[in-house]
């Protein structure tokens, strides 16, 4: 009986072996090029300025739109700041107006000048008046010009501070606007580091954003097939999952979008050990989740 029993469980492990074996070549005849895990581009939302976080909406796991204003930092001392220079403007403007009105008026004196003392110095020319009063006028007429050059200097002084402190008007609005934080991609907040309350520094981060509409998955060819492999080449992409009455499978679409040009050994976390030595090529797809069916981390077979 014990014999009988042995020859049956032999018979059984003979079976197996053979169908795994025929499984394995079936498999690599129907296209198996590799194993993958799923992953995703992501993004540091950082803060590019510093103060304390008044709002901080989202939620690990909430979805954002690109473009959408996921946190706000204290904008205060920053209007303060911008108040303060806009004040400078103001009165410098002011000193400036008045100094328009001394230019005009100097600028009439000196055309005043110019034709009395041209008329004095004919008349000195011809001896009908003292040449002291001609110098007396040659006098004036160099004061008023030296005045209306001093008042054009500081005239073109006052423009340059008033171009100067517009820059720095200019650089509050851009940190009061950088103080409103937006979402560089539709994604969801897979990470966020900072709450309300807190003080950030620039380049502090406040969230990682993943984008899902586009996940990623990279697999390793050996040389033999690579040539079989070329850019913008749509491969299956196979997940397992429960379906309610058991382990099924679903197929989605994946893109090549990069290939290697190096190659390197196999990773040793997904090859065995006697494959460890070969030389293999990393390609990546590009797969279309806009179904959100895929998950980072999720791991994939990758098909022809």
């Amino acid at each position: 009986m014990i014999k009988k029993a042995a020859q049956l469980v032999g018979t059984l492990l003979f079976i197996c072996i053979i169908l795994s074996i025929t499984g394995c070549e079936k498999k690599s005849a129907d296209g198996f090029l590799g194993s993958a895990v799923i992953e995703g581009t992501t993004f540091i939302v950082s803060s590019v300025v510093q103060g304390q976080l008044l709002d901080v909406a989202k939620r690990e796991g909430d979805a954002v739109k690109n473009g959408e204003l996921v946190a706000i930092i204290d904008t205060v001392q920053l209007v303060l700041k911008k108040k303060e220079i806009q004040a400078n403007i103001n009165e410098i403007e002011a000193t400036l107006q008045s100094k328009k009105v001394d230019i005009n008026a100097g600028q009439s004196d000196l055309d005043g000048a110019q034709r009395e003392f041209f008329r004095v110095d004919t008349l000195a020319k011809k001896g009908a008046i003292p040449t002291q009063q001609r110098d007396n006028l040659k006098t004036q007429y160099d004061g008023a010009r030296l005045r209306l050059d001093a008042n054009q200097k500081t005239l073109l002084s006052l423009s340059d501070r008033i171009k100067g402190l517009k820059i720095r008007i200019e650089q509050a609005d851009d940190q009061i606007s950088d103080c409103y934080i937006k979402a560089p991609s539709d994604g969801i907040v897979s990470t966020k580091y900072r709450n309300r309350g807190e003080v950030v520094v620039p380049g502090t981060p406040i969230y990682e954003i993943i984008k899902y509409d586009t996940l990623t998955a990279d697999f390793f060819v050996p040389q033999p097939a690579l040539a079989s492999i070329t850019y913008g080449q749509m491969l299956k992409v196979r997940i397992d999952y429960d379906d309610g009455t058991g382990m099924a499978e679903k197929f989605s679409e994946g893109k090549v979008s990069w290939i290697s040009d190096e190659a390197e050994f196999s990773p040793k976390n997904i090859q065995t050990r006697e494959s460890r030595n070969e030389l293999v090529f990393r390609v990546r797809l590009e797969i279309d989740n806009r179904d959100g069916m895929l998950k980072r981390g999720l791991p994939v077979e990758i098909w022809r």
